[in-house]
C-alpha cells in the first residue's frame, strides 16, 4: 500500500498563512467551543431521518429525469439538498416555526441562547446538510466515520467562508486526501481542533475584533443563506471528487 504525502490542512500549526485571530483562546472560549461541538452532535439529524429525507428527494429526481444515470441523479439530489438547507438557514431567525420541520432543532433552541446558541444553530444546518449529502453520495451514516466526515466537511467549509486560511481547500483533490488522512488517524482530535477555531470565531469577543463574516456570523437571513450555500457547494464538489477516486469504499476503507 502506497503512502500519500501529508497534505497541509487546518490542523497544521506551521501554516503561516492562517489568519485566525492572533490571541490564544482563553478557558472560557475553550469551554464554549467544546460545548458547541457537543450541542451540534446532540442536535444533528439522525441517520434514519437523513435517509428518509434523501430517499424522498431521490424519488422526485428519478420521476423527473428517468433517462439520467446514477451519478447525474446523485448530483441533482445534492443540489436540491443544498437549496433546501439554504432556505431553512435563511429562516432561522424564526427558528421556532421550523421545529416541526427540521429534526433536532428543538434541542438547540431549548439548550442554548446568545452567541453559543447562534453558533450551534448555524452549525447544525451545515452539519445536517453535509450528512444528507453524504447519504446522497452513498455513505451510510450508521458508520461513525461517515458522520465524522460530515463534521469535517461542515466545519472546514464554514471556516473557509469565514476567511480562515486552512492551507488546503476542502473542495479539491488535496482536500479529499486530507480528510481521508484524518479519518485514518486522529479524526476526533481533528474535529475538536476545527470546532475550537469555530468557537473562537463565534464568540462575541472574537467577532468584535475580527468580524470574519463581515457583519458577524448569524445576523440575518442573507448571511445564513450565503454561508449555507457556500458550504453546500464546497461539500458537493468534495463528494464529486471523492466519487471519482473511489467514493465511500476508498474513503472509509481500512
Amino acid at each position: 500500500m502506497t503512502h500519500e504525502a501529508p497534505v497541509q490542512g487546518p490542523l497544521n500549526t506551521h501554516n503561516k498563512e492562517n489568519n485566525m485571530p492572533k490571541e490564544t483562546p482563553n478557558s472560557e472560549q475553550q469551554i464554549e467551543s467544546s460545548r458547541l461541538l457537543n450541542l451540534v452532535r446532540a442536535a444533528a439529524i439522525s441517520p434514519d431521518d437523513a435517509r428518509t429525507l434523501v430517499e424522498r428527494i431521490i424519488e422526485q429526481v428519478r420521476d423527473r429525469y428517468p433517462d439520467e444515470n446514477h451519478s447525474q441523479h446523485q448530483d441533482r439530489v445534492a443540489e436540491m439538498i443544498v437549496s433546501r438547507y439554504s432556505k431553512w438557514a435563511s429562516l432561522s431567525g424564526g427558528a421556532t416555526a421550523l421545529v416541526g420541520v427540521v429534526p433536532g432543532l428543538g434541542t438547540v433552541l431549548v439548550a442554548t441562547g446568545g452567541a453559543i446558541g447562534d453558533a450551534a444553530l448555524s452549525m447544525k444546518f451545515q452539519v445536517d446538510m453535509a450528512m444528507c449529502l453524504a447519504t446522497a453520495y452513498g455513505y451510510d451514516l450508521n458508520n461513525e466515520d461517515a458522520r465524522n466526515l460530515s463534521l469535517l466537511i461542515a466545519a472546514g467549509g464554514t471556516l473557509e467562508k469565514a476567511g480562515v486560511s486552512a492551507g488546503t481547500r476542502i473542495a479539491s483533490q488535496a482536500g479529499v486526501r486530507l480528510l481521508r488522512q484524518y479519518l485514518k488517524g486522529a479524526v476526533l482530535q481533528a474535529i475538536k481542533e476545527l470546532f475550537k477555531k469555530l468557537g473562537i470565531i463565534f464568540t462575541r469577543k472574537a467577532l468584535e475584533k475580527a468580524l470574519p463574516f463581515g457583519i458577524g456570523v448569524v445576523v440575518g437571513a442573507t448571511a445564513n443563506y450565503y454561508l449555507t450555500r457556500y458550504v453546500g457547494r464546497e461539500a458537493i464538489q468534495w463528494f464529486r471528487l471523492d466519487r471519482e477516486s473511489g467514493g465511500p469504499e476508498a474513503t472509509l476503507g481500512r
